[in-house]
C-alpha cells in the first residue's frame, strides 16, 4: 500500500480521502477523468487541505484516523467541487454539527440504503470509537435481513432521495447490498445521526459517474457547455480570488479580464495590459476600466493553452506585475487538457516572460502542478 500524501499544512481537522476508482473506467474516460481529478486535487490542495490518495477508501479512512484528524471527506475520481469557496465554507459548518455520517443516502427500495460513493463525510472521533468499521462494498444477490431506517417522505429529487433519514425498529428482507451498507448500519443501530447533504453541499459539487459509460456522457455534454461558456459568454464583473500581493506600485500590470484590483498597483504612466481568450470579457473591461488619470490600457485576445503569445504583446518594462490567475488550472478547461500539458504551456509562458522581462514580478492563484508527487492514477 502506498498512500500519497499532499499537505499544504495549511487547515487542520479535516482531511480528503481522494479514493482512485480509475482502473474501473473504459480508457476515453479514464484520460478525461484523469484531467479532472488532478485539477480537483490542486483545488483542494489549493484550498489548505491535506489530501490523501490511493485506491481503497477504508485505508483511507484508517490511515486519516491514525493521523490525528476529526473529520474525513471522501470523494471518489469524477467528483469536483464548483464555485470557488462555497463547497469548503459549507463543510466548514457542517462539521460543526454532531453526526457520524454525511452524505447522499439513497433509498434502494429492495437493496438496502446506499452512501454514495461520489463523496460523504465522516466523523473519524466516532469512526474510532467503533473501532474503525468498514464501509461496505456493493454486494448484488446478496440477501439478508436488515432494520429499515425511517425516511423523509421529501426527496431531494425522484423517489429515492430522501431529505432525512435515521434508525428504524421493523425489519425487512433485502436483496441487495449497496454502497456503505456497513457502515450505515453501524449508524442506525446505535442511533447515531446519519445528515443528507442539503443545497449548501449538493450545489456545489458535481459527480461525472465515469463507472457508467452512459451516465458520463450525458455529464460530459454539460462539461462541453461550461468550456463554451466560459470562452465565449461568461464575465467575471469583480475579482473573485485573493489577490496575495505585497502593495507596490508598477509601470505595467499584465491582468485577466477580471476585476479591478490592479487600481492599488498603478499610478500616472502606468499601463494596464487585460488579456483573455474570452473576446466578450475584454468588450465589458473596455467599457468599465476605471477612469486613474495617466494610467492607458490595452487589451489582448490571447488563449495561454493555445498558440497564442502574450509576452509579444508586453512591453520590456523592468517595473512589471503578471497575474496569472487559475488559466493553467481553470475548472471549464483542466478537464480537456492534461496536467503535462498544461504544466509544459505554463513553463513555455514562464520562460518567455524571463527572457523579455527578467525583473518582472509573477503570481498565480493556481499552479498547473503545484507538487512533485503523481497521483496513483497516473500509474493505472
Amino acid at each position: 500500500m502506498n498512500i500519497l500524501e499532499f499537505n499544504p499544512q495549511w487547515k487542520t481537522g479535516i482531511a480528503f480521502c481522494f479514493v482512485d476508482n480509475t482502473r474501473h473506467y473504459l480508457p476515453h474516460i479514464k484520460e478525461l477523468i484523469k484531467n479532472q481529478a488532478d485539477g480537483c486535487l490542486v483545488n483542494i490542495y489549493n484550498k489548505g487541505y491535506t489530501v490523501f490518495q490511493w485506491i481503497d477508501e477504508d485505508a483511507l479512512l484508517r490511515h486519516a484516523a491514525s493521523k490525528g484528524y476529526k473529520h474525513a471527506v471522501v470523494l471518489s475520481t469524477g467528483t469536483e467541487f464548483l464555485n470557488g469557496h462555497a463547497f469548503f465554507n459549507a463543510l466548514e459548518e457542517l462539521v460543526k454539527q454532531k453526526f457520524f455520517v454525511a452524505g447522499h443516502v439513497l433509498d434502494r427500495k429492495d437493496a438496502y440504503y446506499e452512501l454514495h460513493h461520489q463523496c460523504y463525510i465522516v466523523n473519524l472521533e466516532v469512526y474510532n470509537m467503533l473501532n474503525q468499521p468498514e464501509v461496505g462494498k456493493q454486494q448484488l444477490g446478496s440477501q439478508h435481513r436488515q432494520d429499515v431506517p425511517w425516511r423523509s417522505v421529501d426527496n431531494w429529487h425522484d423517489d429515492y432521495t430522501p431529505k432525512t433519514i435515521i434508525g428504524g425498529d421493523q425489519v425487512k428482507e433485502y436483496n441487495h447490498k449497496c454502497h456503505g451498507w456497513n457502515i450505515l448500519k453501524q449508524a442506525f443501530d446505535k442511533d447515531l445521526p446519519v445528515l443528507v447533504f442539503d443545497e449548501s453541499i449538493r450545489n456545489n459539487k458535481k459527480h461525472f459517474y465515469p463507472e457508467s459509460p452512459e451516465d458520463f456522457n450525458k455529464q460530459l455534454g454539460w462539461a462541453y457547455y461550461r468550456l463554451n461558456y466560459c470562452q465565449s459568454t461568461f464575465v467575471h464583473t469583480s475579482n473573485t480570488e485573493t489577490i496575495d500581493v505585497p502593495t507596490n506600485i508598477y509601470k505595467q500590470v499584465v491582468t485577466p479580464a477580471s476585476g479591478t484590483w490592479f487600481t492599488n498597483y498603478v499610478d500616472a504612466g502606468s499601463i494596464v495590459v487585460f488579456y483573455d481568450y474570452n473576446e466578450k470579457a475584454l468588450e465589458y473591461w473596455k467599457q468599465q476600466v476605471p477612469v486613474i488619470e495617466g494610467v492607458t490600457y490595452k487589451f489582448v485576445l490571447c488563449d495561454l493553452l493555445g498558440i497564442d503569445n502574450l509576452v509579444e504583446h508586453l512591453e520590456n518594462i523592468d517595473s512589471t506585475l503578471v497575474h496569472l490567475s487559475n488559466i493553467f488550472n481553470y475548472e471549464a478547461t483542466v478537464f480537456f487538457y492534461s496536467t503535462e500539458y498544461r504544466d509544459y504551456k505554463e513553463k513555455e509562458l514562464l520562460k518567455n516572460l524571463k527572457e523579455k522581462i527578467p525583473s518582472a514580478t509573477i503570481f498565480f492563484n493556481l499552479r498547473a502542478k503545484p507538487f512533485d508527487t503523481i497521483p496513483s492514477w497516473h500509474l493505472s
